[in-house]
């Protein structure tokens, strides 16, 4: 099977508060991007065509991504980190019953 290229999906650039353009709130904007690609599966022998959601700080002002955040899965996964960050101002963990709301 050939190797197909990444597919761009979603792209979000979202807030916490409207405050985040101050320049003492640097991290208070994240990049979220989902894209569609191809995964290695050892297993398998071979490859499968999946989504991937990537998290980074983003720096509005210099235009530029920071450190990366987290990863999760498809268009839930992107849904629900931008609404949690949106309400909360905190990175998306499955983990936390707090959080669970955001799923939905």
């Amino acid at each position: 099977m050939t190797p197909q290229p990444d597919k761009r999906v979603w792209k979000s650039f979202v807030w916490h508060e409207d405050d985040c353009q101050s320049p003492s709130l640097p991290a208070k904007c994240i990049f979220v991007s989902t894209i569609e690609r191809d995964y290695d599966i050892m297993a398998a022998g071979g490859t499968i065509r999946g989504m991937e959601t990537l998290v980074w700080e983003f720096d509005w002002k210099k235009d530029e991504r920071g450190k990366l955040l987290g990863q999760g899965g498809g268009l839930d996964d992107h849904h629900a980190i931008c609404r949690c960050f949106i309400a909360t101002g905190e990175m998306f963990d499955e983990n936390k019953p707090e959080h669970e709301r955001f799923l939905r």
